[in-house]
């Protein structure tokens, strides 16, 4: 506990190595997606193409009451997505360990300096563009304790316009491996489609997003209070694993460089880059 403790008041005493880390890690996913932008567009829209080999047995719609006017998407980004991520990581960083861990984001990757999280959020016309809804283990908190059971992160108090409840990160703040110290990194990469038909839906833009740490978000700045950034998740009543909502235009206000998107400009056959 005494060397958790001193590890983790050198990193508070340092949270600004903590931003620099981040924003290092964001830029260098960045760019490798907008080396493969054309070619995970391509791989992308290839899908509408193979409609009369995935026609008849569709992914079946979800949730309650749905329009029919769409199909469910979600594989279709997170596997040319997933692939391409690899790539990039494989590409980007020398040194990359696929540690085994039993749960947090889809990609999950020890680099020299950082334990990485990154997942990929497909997102439709009827989904909100605006906001990753975020299970309590993917989001990292402040790890203030560590007794015989592990690590613990104080609960935090999401409010809502009409609604509030108690939010567990459950990722720590940092990883200790074979002695060397680890700050956990936490990627969102949002997979924006649109939907002309059924099952005609091509790529419109992807934004790479990043949440703060912990330490950030929960301690020393404290950025996990800018108002209007969590909001209470859809399962506020169902669930005992409640998610939250993590918005992004407050996100962006914080930073301008978290929320950083590809945008496709299908008439001119280019990208363009834009921050939120």
């Amino acid at each position: 506990m005494a060397e958790y403790t001193k590890i983790r008041e050198n990193l508070i005493d340092k949270y600004a190595d903590i931003i620099e880390l981040e924003k290092s890690y964001f830029d260098e996913i960045f760019q490798g997606l907008i080396d493969y932008a054309s070619i995970i567009k391509t791989d992308f829209d290839k899908v509408n193409d193979l409609k009369d080999f995935r026609g008849r047995y569709a992914p079946k719609q979800r949730g309650h009451k749905p329009r029919g006017t769409s199909l469910p998407w979600g594989e279709v980004g997170e596997k040319v997505l997933d692939a391409y991520l690899y790539k990039i990581i494989t590409s980007k960083f020398k040194k990359h360990n696929f540690i085994g861990l039993p749960y947090g984001h889809d990609i999950r990757f020890l680099a020299n300096n950082a334990f990485i999280h990154l997942d990929i959020k497909s997102t439709g016309p009827t989904d909100n563009a605006d906001e990753v809804v975020a299970s309590p283990n993917q989001v990292s908190g402040d790890g203030f304790l560590l007794d015989k059971d592990g690590i613990k992160n104080s609960k935090v108090t999401v409010k809502g316009l009409r609604k509030s409840m108690d939010f567990q990160p459950e990722l720590p703040p940092f990883y200790i491996i074979d002695k060397k110290v680890y700050p956990t990194l936490t990627f969102y990469l949002k997979c924006v489609y649109k939907v002309i038909a059924s099952g005609n839906q091509p790529l419109d833009y992807l934004e790479l997003i990043s949440v703060p740490n912990g330490l950030l978000m929960f301690d020393t700045i404290k950025i996990g209070e800018t108002k209007g950034l969590f909001t209470p998740g859809k399962d506020i009543v169902t669930s005992k694993h409640k998610r939250t909502r993590i918005k992004l235009n407050p996100l962006a206000q914080v930073d301008d460089w978290r929320c950083r998107k590809i945008i496709y400009d299908d008439k001119n056959n280019k990208i363009d880059i834009v921050n939120r």
